[in-house]
């Protein structure tokens, strides 16, 4: 049996309707890390590391500065740098397909996916 590598599925939590979520795949670039967000690198999967703060780095625009508790320095990776993202909290607005209703609902995105479409629990 052939089957997507992530196919859409309806989101369980989503007590104002019915949502599709596409799973986030296990490598993102770094440039979708957020403060809050943990992650880790492929180079050292064991080591969980939170968001404290991201900036671009001055000089190189191709780089982001990120804090991270704990450490004495911050990280430094190209946008492009795959990471494993463990947790990324979102808070994402949808329209409901049917009636163009629209709400905003909280998402932890490595759990639950990227929402694709909505339909609001009037439908």
């Amino acid at each position: 049996m052939n089957s997507a590598p992530n196919p859409p599925m309806p989101n369980p939590r989503q007590a104002k309707g019915f949502m599709v979520t596409i799973a986030l795949p296990s490598a993102l670039p770094a440039s979708r890390l957020q403060v809050g967000d943990t992650f880790a690198l492929h180079e050292n999967p064991g080591e969980h590391l939170l968001v404290e703060q991201t900036t671009a780095h001055p000089d190189l625009p191709s780089q982001l500065i990120i804090t991270v508790p704990g450490k004495t320095t911050p990280i430094t990776l190209h946008i492009d740098e795959p990471i494993r993202p463990l947790r990324m909290l979102r808070t994402v607005h949808v329209t409901c397909q049917l009636c163009d209703q629209s709400t905003e609902t909280e998402l932890e995105l490595v759990a639950n996916g990227e929402p694709k479409t909505w339909v609001c629990n009037r439908h």
